[in-house]
């Protein structure tokens, strides 16, 4: 069995993750093991290796977050009725997808439709839960309402539009790069305005009257949040799910203390911890029926072996990047 794993906190992934072979674990009590199709590389992961993300890396630690596979055996206490089925692993960042094949608890996968693309199934545990999460959680939206996201050509962005779009909710879409507008507009956000000088300025216009009654923030720092929250409505609300910059959002005091915009924030370990798991299975199942709708989508920009890990954590970590990259273990690459 090959897997890939993080042999140091920091410094060069090439020199730090490295591709390894083990012989095929056994499933122990109330565990599956799971042959992997699929496992993307997320910035989470990066962060991950580089020791800057919320769980610190236990060296030798497997990578990879999250992924989706079909389980090939199981152990005590685990229905034998789970073999052949199709499962999406959720993250823990201890098992580790970026393998051929993985022991996980059985609470860590969830059952989900074999008919979708495993390429668009391997990316629901993290993003588009993501996005289910700051859509239905934090504010009680109705057809007609207006949300903001920046960021809004990023996965989590991408998926928020689509799920926001099919609920009839409008989504004013702020993207960094004007090359990504027409993306962002064919994904259905109502109004793409591009950061920059006078951004607080263009969104007011753009919106025309009408406010936000929830801003979805993923850069951190002051800018673009300063700008932005000027078009949140009182009373409003901010969610943190990100910080591009590496920096704490922050609310101006006017907006905090004056006007009652509250500030709040999301984390995917929290949430899958803290959600009930009839309820994971149930948002789980959703956003598949979803993928296998075409509905939601993600844009996939290349897919590696996992032998060619190196070029694809270069890949990933490249700026300007506009698809998402993925491992399959022992599937076709594109």
């Amino acid at each position: 069995m090959n897997k890939i794993i993080l042999t140091a906190v920091g410094g060069n992934t090439d020199e730090t993750v490295a591709l390894v072979q083990e012989p095929t674990p056994t499933p122990g009590a109330d565990e599956v093991l799971v042959a992997v199709e699929a496992a993307p590389v997320n910035n989470a992961d990066l962060l991950f290796a580089a020791g800057w993300f919320g769980v610190y890396p236990q060296v030798p630690n497997a990578m990879g977050a999250e992924g989706v596979g079909r389980v090939v055996a199981v152990g005590a206490g685990v229905s034998s009725s789970l073999v052949g089925e199709r499962v999406l692993v959720l993250p823990t960042f201890v098992q580790g997808t970026w393998a051929d094949q993985v022991v996980v608890p059985a609470g860590n996968v969830v059952p989900v439709t074999g008919k979708a693309d495993p390429l668009q199934l391997a990316m629901l545990p993290v993003n588009p839960a993501t996005a289910y999460s700051l859509l239905h959680d934090y504010v009680e939206l109705r057809a007609g309402d207006w949300v903001g996201i920046d960021m809004a050509n990023s996965a989590v962005g991408q998926y928020v539009i689509a799920l926001a779009k099919k609920a009839g909710v409008n989504v004013l879409a702020v993207v960094r790069r004007e090359e990504t507008v027409p993306l962002v507009r064919e994904l259905g956000a109502t109004l793409v305005v591009v950061d920059g000088e006078d951004l607080g300025d263009r969104v007011a216009q753009a919106l025309d009257g009408k406010q936000l009654r929830l801003l979805l923030e993923g850069v951190g720092g002051t800018e673009p949040l300063e700008q932005l929250a000027r078009s949140v409505e009182a009373g409003g609300t901010v969610v943190a799910f990100s910080a591009a910059t590496g920096q704490s959002p922050a609310l101006p005091l006017a907006d905090l203390i004056y006007r009652g915009v509250v500030l709040r924030s999301f984390f995917i370990l929290n949430w899958i911890r803290t959600t009930p798991r009839a309820e994971l299975e149930r948002i789980y199942a959703e956003l598949a029926e979803l993928v296998e709708q075409d509905v939601i989508n993600a844009t996939v920009e290349a897919t590696y072996p996992l032998a060619k890990h190196q070029e694809a954590l270069a890949h990933a970590a490249r700026t300007g990047r506009t698809g998402k990259i993925l491992f399959v273990p022992a599937g076709t690459t594109r």
